[in-house]
């Protein structure tokens, strides 16, 4: 009884310990770039609607077009990275996600996600995957990767 009474205290300081740390990821809204947080100064991303064009990220999840992931867990790995586990909704098809979330030293965060949403062109229309091939090649790799997965912080947003 004793021996069980501990286990279950370790366990309830330990991810209590987790859940607590997890409250130090950043505050506020992030979104794709600078460009997209000015729209966010005057429109909601509901409000956007169809002009919703890039990701916007928060401790509530991640947002874009007919696309929402509500987190329902972050854990923090340090000080300044996390993994967040999420509820995704995509036109009403439901899914499991994993986030990875990682604050840069500039106060960018850079987020990887298991689900893959890289758009892919049909064989005969190749645009999306021409304008892809060629920011790759403008831009050292690592900076490509970070061009899709980096996150800046909007001052002002719309409640």
């Amino acid at each position: 009884m004793l021996v069980r009474g501990a286990c279950g205290l370790l366990a309830l300081c330990l991810l209590g310990g987790g859940l607590a740390r997890a409250q130090d990821f950043p505050d506020g809204t992030f979104a794709s770039d600078a460009e997209s947080c000015a729209k966010l100064e005057t429109r909601t991303p509901a409000e956007l609607g169809e002009d919703l064009d890039f990701q916007a990220i928060s401790k509530k999840g991640l947002v874009a077009f007919q696309q929402f992931c509500d987190f329902v867990s972050i854990v923090a790995h340090s000080s300044s990275s996390w993994v967040a586990t999420a509820f995704c909704d995509e036109n009403g098809y439901t899914y499991p996600d994993l986030f990875s979330v990682r604050q840069k030293e500039d106060g960018r965060l850079n987020v990887t996600r298991v689900t893959d949403l890289t758009p892919t062109a049909p064989a005969e229309d190749s645009s999306i995957a021409d304008a892809v091939e060629e920011i790759a090649e403008s831009a050292p790799e690592e900076e490509a990767a970070e061009s899709f997965s980096s996150f800046v912080k909007c001052n002002v947003v719309k409640p």
